[in-house]
């Protein structure tokens, strides 16, 4: 493998992470963030929503940190703090990113939203955003919500049947707390269709619901308290300020329907920086518990279980994961807002961070899950509601599989490129270039085109792995860059070749032998640094699971609910 410049880790790059106006650390000890383990689903409702507020308090974003997407907009969406409740963290993005910054470019040229901004940027009302519906999830392009223009230019919003009602913003009154919410709704005209639009709409006062809008509140979703629902709209009917922007037919409907839903791209880049901080979360709490953690061998001995390889693996790769992972959050910000590429490819940074992130955490924090034993499975200890996040993650602002197809696609129709590699003789670069070459054939012999039954069956299913294969390699070049460290940068090196092992073997540039001795000196190079390196996580504010600590958890043993008696059975 290329020899790696050495360089200076830094899990926690300023502009993300440390460059705050300051830190969260000091909620996490407020009485108002502390475990409730005990609280009934109503009383967590509530709490996500205080806690919410308070954050919301802290960060104090304004239209233009919205808009511009400012650096305290993106620290908010990589704050440790997020999985303390992971639900208020997706109240709060969706309050800013989705309602907010719908709302904003609107409000120059309509001054009357100014107040509902306000109150939205101040957490005085919670706000929502309804896209999806139950029955149109990925084709959401043709959702079935109407708002129809009335005479008196006053508008109807209406559900037509089940199948159309909004899934899964939360609607339900809860805290007191007024609720509205970003309707994304067919407006219609005299009959006519004139496509999709945002509608403000009032759902309730805090303390129940408005006139023609129904809540179902759904199921418990897997950790993550929040009051996820199915809303219906009855002819309800709106004020005439109601629909935001034109009225008139756009000349391009499929062009329209994304300029509508514009906020879901940095919502797609807001999305994938979580990962850090649950990575961070997960690899910290499997570590300490590791180096915690004995067992008995010969001679009566005990030995921490971190000496085992079989634990150090998964923990080692995932912090060399984190290594290389804020430096190419901050890049892909840097790209994604540079105007002087095409939108399509500022776009395509966020798609293909998404991916990446998405596949490193879905890895890595399911293994430290498994190697955190029984333990590992209880809420208690955190890093399930982590693995929970994640998968809620890559299903959120834009589901990371179809997001990757339309990408993969797109470049492979030559609609407009991604920035090519830097660094063309290394291993992940040669993956890239394969890859895209198999691409490329297999579309030569398809004659019928991309909307073909063979290209769906023959090119489509490999479209995430060629975004994948793209992404490995911006952060490869990346953390070259950056000078990220070099020992860290040769494992996460190795971590990635090994996803796609079989193709390195298949064309020759690596034996399964030669891999297998690579890896091992990787993560031989950094083994005596394990505890350094989880220190350096900065994450102990941050963890309440009794496992990382003898004292915490003996502290936690002696809290549980006790059952004791005298009684005698009798089993004979």
């Amino acid at each position: 493998m290329e020899t790696l410049p050495t360089g200076l880790l830094t899990f926690q790059d300023r502009t993300l992470e440390q460059a705050k106006t300051s830190s969260t650390i000091y909620l996490t000890k407020l009485p108002l963030f502390q475990p409730r383990l005990d609280a009934t689903r109503e009383e967590a409702f509530e709490l996500s929503y205080q806690r919410a507020k308070a954050l919301n308090d802290h960060y104090g974003l304004t239209a233009d940190d919205i808009i511009s997407l400012s650096t305290k907009f993106f620290d908010m969406h990589c704050d440790d703090i997020i999985l303390r409740d992971v639900g208020s963290h997706a109240l709060l993005s969706i309050q800013h990113n989705l309602a907010a910054g719908t709302i904003a470019p609107y409000v120059r040229r309509s001054p009357g939203l100014q107040d509902l901004l306000d109150k939205i940027l101040r957490f005085e009302v919670s706000a929502g955003f309804m896209l999806t519906e139950l029955g149109h999830g990925l084709d959401c392009k043709n959702l079935e919500t109407e708002v129809r223009l009335q005479d008196d230019g006053t508008f109807i919003l209406h559900t037509p049947r089940q199948e159309a009602a909004k899934f899964v913003p939360p609607s339900m009154p809860i805290a007191n707390l007024p609720r509205i919410a970003i309707v994304m709704a067919k407006l219609v005209v005299k009959q006519e269709d004139l496509g999709i639009r945002p509608v403000i709409v009032a759902l309730g006062d805090g303390t129940q619901m408005c006139k023609g809008v129904t809540s179902r509140l759904l199921p418990y979703m897997g950790g993550i308290q929040a009051p996820y629902a199915i809303t219906s709209f009855e002819n309800v009917i709106l004020p005439s300020n109601a629909v935001l922007g034109s009225l008139e037919k756009p000349a391009n409907m499929r062009e329209n329907f994304f300029n509508q839903i514009g906020r879901i791209s940095p919502g797609t880049l807001a999305m994938s920086m979580i990962m850090i901080p649950a990575l961070k979360l997960v690899t910290y709490i499997a570590g300490k518990y590791s180096l915690r953690r004995t067992v008995g061998v010969a001679e009566k001995k005990r030995i921490p279980i971190i000496l085992f390889r079989t634990q150090q693996m998964p923990i080692l790769h995932a912090l060399a994961k984190l290594a290389v992972m804020v430096p190419f959050a901050k890049q892909c910000v840097e790209w994604f807002k540079d105007t002087s590429f095409k939108p399509e490819v500022r776009y395509g940074f966020a798609v293909i961070m998404k991916a990446v992130f998405i596949r490193m955490a879905q890895r890595s924090i399911p293994e430290l899950v498994e190697r955190c034993g029984a333990q590992g499975l209880f809420h208690h200890n955190q890093i399930c509601d982590a693995d929970n996040m994640v998968r809620a993650c890559a299903i959120s602002e834009g589901d990371t599989l179809v997001t990757s197809i339309r990408l993969a696609v797109e470049l492979c129709l030559g609609k407009y490129m991604m920035p090519e590699a830097t660094r063309t003789d290394c291993l992940l670069a040669k993956y890239e270039a394969g890859l895209a070459e198999d691409a490329m054939n297999t579309i030569n012999s398809i004659p019928e085109g991309h909307r073909s039954t063979e290209f769906n069956r023959q090119l489509i299913p490999h479209c995430r792995p060629i975004v994948e294969g793209i992404g490995d390699r911006m952060v490869y070049e990346t953390a070259l860059a950056r000078k990220v460290d070099k020992d860290l940068l040769t494992l996460w090196e190795v971590g990635a070749i090994k996803e796609n092992l079989s193709w390195y073997v298949e064309k020759g540039l690596l034996t399964r032998e030669k891999f297998w001795e690579t890896e091992n000196q990787a993560l031989s190079a950094v083994e005596s640094r394990t505890e350094e390196l989880i220190g350096q996580l900065d994450m102990e504010a941050y963890v309440t699971a009794p496992i990382v600590e003898q004292s915490l958890f003996d502290d936690f043993v002696a809290g549980l609910p006790t059952f004791t008696g005298d009684t005698m059975l009798s089993l004979v």
